[in-house]
C-alpha cells in the first residue's frame, strides 16, 4: 500500500524517500572506510562524490567531528588530519533530491571499545525519541524523553544543539527539536519533516564556539554587498550552485580570495566549529523522518 501523508504530493514524498535511500547507503559505505589511518579528507571527498553519483546534491559538507567536536567541522583542502586508534568520530551528511533533504549521523569508534556506552546512549535516546513522535507531540516532550536517557546512562544533552525540522530547499525551516525539555508547547504536525539529533556527553555539555569548522553559508544574496568584479562573481557562483546552502572551501577550487572579502563584508557567514567545552568526547545520532497520522516513519 502506497503511503500517504496529508499535505504532501506523492512526487514530493517520492523524493524525500529518495534522498533517504541516498543517505542510508552512504552512511553504510563510509562506515566501512573508518578506521585508524583514513584521512579525514578522503572520508569527505568520498561522501560528497558518492552523493552527486547517484544524481543527488550534497545537503551541507560531510562533517566529520572528532572527540570533542561536536558538530561544525568539515576538513578543509590540505587538512593532515588522519582518524587514530580509539577517536570517537562523527558523521553528519545529507542528501537533496529535487530541492527535498535527508539529513543523519551516526558515532563510531576506532578500532575500540572505550565509549561504547555513551555511542549506544545517543542510539537509545534517538530511538526512544522517534517513538514520542506523534501529531500534537509538543517539541519540548521530545526534548524531554532524550534528556531522560541521557541521564538514566550518566551522560548529559549538549543543550545548545538542537534537531531541526526541513522543507524544500531550506534545511532549516524554523521549527527546533531541543535535546531537553525547554518548555515549549509548539506543537509537531502531520507532514512534518524533521531531523531528531541528539548529542550526549560525560562532560558538562557546554559548548565553545571556535574558528576553523571549514564550513560558510551565503546570507546576503544581493551583488550590493560585494565589492569588486571577483567578489561579484563569487556571490554569483555560490547563488548559482549552492541556492542558500552551507558549502565549503574545498568545492571552489584554487581561488578563493574573493570568498575571504565577501565574509569581512558579511555576505557569507562562516560557521563555528562547535566544541565540548571540558573536552569530553561527544556521541551524536540523528535520523530524518516524516510524521504521520500514526507517528512516524524514518527515512534514513
Amino acid at each position: 500500500m502506497t503511503m500517504r501523508i496529508a499535505g504532501m504530493a506523492s512526487d514530493e514524498l517520492e523524493a524525500y524517500l529518495r534522498a533517504g535511500e541516498i543517505v542510508r547507503s552512504l552512511k553504510s559505505s563510509v562506515a566501512t572506510r573508518i578506521r585508524a589511518g583514513a584521512r579525514l579528507i578522503d572520508l569527505a571527498s568520498f561522501v560528497e562524490e558518492e552523493t552527486l553519483r547517484m544524481d543527488a546534491r550534497p545537503a551541507f559538507p560531510c562533517n566529520i567531528s572528532v572527540n570533542a567536536i561536536a558538530s561544525h567541522y568539515t576538513p578543509s583542502p590540505t587538512c593532515p588530519r588522519m582518524l587514530e586508534k580509539g577517536d570517537v568520530v562523527k558523521v553528519d551528511l545529507g542528501a537533496i533530491v529535487g530541492g527535498y533533504i535527508a539529513d543523519s549521523a551516526f558515532t563510531a569508534e576506532v578500532e575500540t571499545a572505550v565509549h561504547q556506552d555513551l555511542i549506544e546512549a545517543a542510539n537509545e535516546a534517538l530511538s526512544r525519541a522517534v517513538e514520542a513522535v506523534h501529531p500534537g507531540v509538543t517539541t519540548s516532550e521530545i526534548g524531554r524523553t532524550i534528556s531522560a536517557v541521557a541521564s538514566a546512562h550518566g551522560f548529559r544533552v549538549l543543550k545548545d544543539l538542537y534537531g531541526h525540522n526541513m522543507c524544500r530547499n531550506c534545511l532549516h525551516g524554523g521549527l527546533t527539536i531541543p535535546n531537553y525539555d525547554d518548555g515549549s508547547a509548539r506543537k509537531i504536525r502531520e507532514g512534518d519533516v524533521l531531523a531528531i539529533e541528539p548529542f550526549l556527553t560525560a562532560g558538562r555539555g557546554e559548548i565553545s564556539r571556535n574558528p576553523g569548522g571549514n564550513i560558510f553559508q551565503v546570507i546576503r544574496k544581493d551583488a550590493f554587498y560585494a565589492t569588486g568584479a571577483g567578489e561579484k562573481e563569487m556571490l554569483q557562483r555560490l547563488n548559482r550552485d549552492y541556492t542558500g546552502f552551507p558549502f565549503t572551501v574545498r568545492w571552489l577550487g584554487a581561488d578563493t580570495a574573493a570568498l575571504q572579502g565577501l565574509i569581512r563584508s558579511a555576505a557569507v557567514k562562516e560557521y563555528p566549529m562547535l566544541v565540548e567545552k571540558d573536552g569530553a568526547p561527544v556521541s551524536q545520532a540523528e535520523h530524518t523522518l516524516i510524521v504521520t497520522r500514526e507517528g512516524c516513519k524514518i527515512i534514513t
